[in-house]
């Protein structure tokens, strides 16, 4: 076997052990916006629970809001997770909620120049529950 094949080879495991070697990405690489969809940006976020983050986004083509709860501790470990949205002048409450890992949501309504009130809960492992909801806001 020649010199260059010898390195071509070597260069060959080594960029496979390289591949082989690097570190997964975690389990749920989900972002808020790419929970909801294209076109969503976040305009508020709720931290109150020691358990997680409740994100409100806004789609201004076309009027709807959208919230997503991540966990930020317990992440991998199902539990009972619930994002929520109410839209003012409307008894509808629109929620997700479940046994999840990572995050519940994405729950969606239209809510142009309407306000809402959004959040959700969180529970840890031992089932003790946490609930944060906002005002009545994000009017226009």
């Amino acid at each position: 076997m020649t010199a260059s094949r010898v390195l071509v080879r070597a260069a060959v495991v080594t960029v496979l052990g390289a591949v082989l070697a690097a570190p997964a990405l975690p389990a749920s690489a989900a972002t808020p916006e790419s929970v909801c969809g294209s076109g969503y940006r976040i305009i508020d976020r709720m931290t109150d629970s020691p358990w997680g983050t409740y994100y409100l986004l806004y789609n201004g083509s076309n009027g709807h809001n959208c919230v997503v709860a991540m966990k930020d501790r317990g992440a991998g470990t199902a539990t009972f997770t619930e994002a929520r949205l109410q839209v003012s002048g409307s008894s509808t409450i629109h929620r997700d909620n479940g046994q999840y890992k990572h995050y519940a949501g994405p729950v969606r309504a239209y809510a142009n120049n309407r306000c809402v009130q959004w959040g959700g809960r969180f529970s840890d492992y031992t089932g003790q529950t946490f609930q944060t909801l906002s005002g009545w806001e994000h009017c226009s």
